[in-house]
């Protein structure tokens, strides 16, 4: 890269592949025209290849004012909108992320009480005595039409890539305060900066990264790895309820925690059956990316280069698991809201 870029000072390179898509991200130390550029798109690599150079121009404040092309293109969202790029800058998005853009914007969300004695209620509530997770206060099936349909758009677009999808039943816990919302905007991967306690939106919600996105004023400062996201800025989840009870934080005053049961969408998942090298390792990563040379035993498939994957299952380690660098038990990571539909909340006392 730096061979095809001579003549021009190369502050760093960050390599990238997408698919059957290779490339690379590259910080200039000087700024270009567009002479400059030209002349640029016009060279050979490697003396026989064409190839595009594009400007990511990040920070411009010319694209904050314009609406971002991925939010209001076919797939509708831009992970970039909640990323000011503290730990990688090639991840933020200059471009503006109006909320009337994305796709559970104006949602409306229902609940509908599960009655006692159905199918549904006794096999939810056999998981949570079998956790031994306290007393089941009611149970309630979500209703989000808007997250429905985002959920079977994404679901499409999978089955399409790679003929067929991995999906399970899963538990996800969280900040009761900040449950509805969560539910009616769809559960969303996290930021890359903490919660200010001054935002009114945020803050005082005992929430580790903000619910805001980079228009926000409050929530600028960079969220750290604090034995947290160990395998990325996902959505978690877990097939046990005992282990998403951990992240479940009462709303002040109560004594009801809440945890949601989703239908989840994993694609063409990736297993990782080791611990990390480094605690740290994959805390900022933002998308599924192959997490190969940070693991300290690979499992028996290879990372698929050509269809690349949709979520890690990774599986836990039990006694094997070291403290900070592994699972004991089994948990999921996507890094798309749209693969995540909440289909149920279970209101316990524990």
């Amino acid at each position: 890269v730096k061979e095809f870029l001579k003549g021009h000072q190369v502050r760093a390179v960050k390599a990238e592949r997408n698919a059957a898509r290779v490339g690379a991200f590259v910080e200039l130390e000087d700024v270009l025209g567009k002479l400059q550029m030209a002349e640029l798109n016009s060279r050979q690599y490697h003396g026989e290849h064409t190839i595009t150079v594009d400007d990511a121009q990040p920070r411009n404040p010319y694209l904050a004012k314009k609406a971002c092309p991925r939010l209001i293109g076919p797939s509708k969202y831009c992970r970039g909108w909640n990323i000011r790029g503290h730990c990688d800058w090639t991840e933020a998005c200059s471009f503006r992320h109006d909320a009337r853009n994305f796709v559970n914007f104006g949602a409306d969300l229902e609940y509908e009480r599960v009655p006692r004695g159905s199918a549904k209620y006794d096999e939810l509530a056999t998981e949570m005595q079998g956790a031994g997770l306290g007393q089941i206060k009611r149970i309630r099936r979500v209703v989000n039409k808007s997250q429905e349909a985002a959920y079977e758009a994404r679901r499409s677009f999978l089955h399409e890539k790679h003929g067929c999808v991995v999906e399970k039943e899963l538990w996800h816990g969280t900040a009761c305060s900040v449950l509805d919302k969560i539910l009616t905007t769809g559960l969303q991967c996290p930021s890359d900066c903490r919660a200010s306690e001054a935002c009114p939106v945020s803050g005082g919600k005992g929430l580790a990264t903000t619910l805001c996105g980079t228009d926000c004023r409050y929530c600028k400062e960079k969220h750290d790895w604090d034995m947290c996201h160990m395998f990325g800025l996902g959505i978690y989840l877990a097939d046990r309820a005992d282990k998403s009870n951990r992240y479940v934080t009462p709303a002040a005053g109560s004594k009801v925690r809440s945890l949601v049961r989703c239908r989840v969408n994993l694609g063409n998942p990736y297993l990782i059956e080791g611990n990390l090298k480094q605690g740290d390792a994959l805390h900022s990563i933002v998308r599924c990316v192959d997490p190969s040379q940070h693991i300290d035993a690979l499992g028996k498939h290879a990372w698929d280069t050509l269809k690349c994957h949709d979520a890690y299952y990774v599986k836990g380690l039990g006694h094997e698991a070291k403290t900070g660098f592994g699972v004991i038990n089994s948990e999921y990571i996507v890094f798309h809201p749209s693969q995540v539909l909440p289909l149920y909340v279970v209101d316990y006392e524990a």
